[in-house]
């Protein structure tokens, strides 16, 4: 059985005195290093006709690598000064707060990238991340062009959606779902 610090995962990064700049840079650098399987930061069309994308999350980057490569990474301070980890706050036993670092399961942030990779109409980024994180009814879709996909079932402007939220960093919801193509996933 693997150690948890060797398992690949995904990490959301968030990079202090953020720009489009500076995130470029940090793709270009990690897309050299082979400990890191592949950078993933969601982007949007901003000119169709240049075809011009900018990163929708400027502060963040989501790496895929094990906990363990990537402290050597960030341990190279010249390089990669300005990635910070992104802190899970949870509590033990005894409800005292402990912080992790965060990390994203391979599903959730596979469904995630379909969802926002998909030039779909009935996709939409979620800007109030207070109400995407509530917990809810988690459910899988289970048939349409999102077949797969597991997320938490919200009422949007009276229309059944499915949102996927990651770490209260970024969320998407697939709207207009039909309840016939719902299905509940118990804990």
């Amino acid at each position: 059985m693997k150690e948890q610090n060797d398992i690949v995962q995904w990490y959301p990064m968030r990079i202090y005195h953020s720009s489009v700049k500076r995130q470029n840079y940090l793709n270009d650098l990690l897309a050299n290093e082979t400990t890191v399987e592949r950078t993933y930061v969601p982007r949007n069309l901003v000119d169709a006709e240049d075809q011009t994308y900018i990163p929708t999350l400027v502060n963040y980057i989501f790496i895929r690598a094990s906990l363990d490569d990537l402290k050597v990474l960030k341990a190279d301070k010249r390089k990669y000064e300005h990635l910070r980890f992104v802190m899970d706050k949870e509590c033990d036993e005894n409800y005292n707060p402990v912080s992790k670092i965060a990390y994203i399961p391979e599903k959730k942030m596979k469904d995630f990238m379909r969802a926002i990779d998909d030039s779909n109409e009935h996709v939409q980024m979620l800007q109030n991340m207070a109400f995407a994180c509530k917990p809810g009814q988690k459910v899988k879709i289970t048939k349409g062009p999102f077949e797969g996909v597991e997320g938490v079932v919200k009422s949007i402007k009276k229309h059944l959606c499915v949102v996927i939220a990651i770490q209260d960093i970024m969320a998407v919801a697939i709207t207009n779902v039909p309840k016939k193509d719902i299905q509940i996933i118990e804990d």
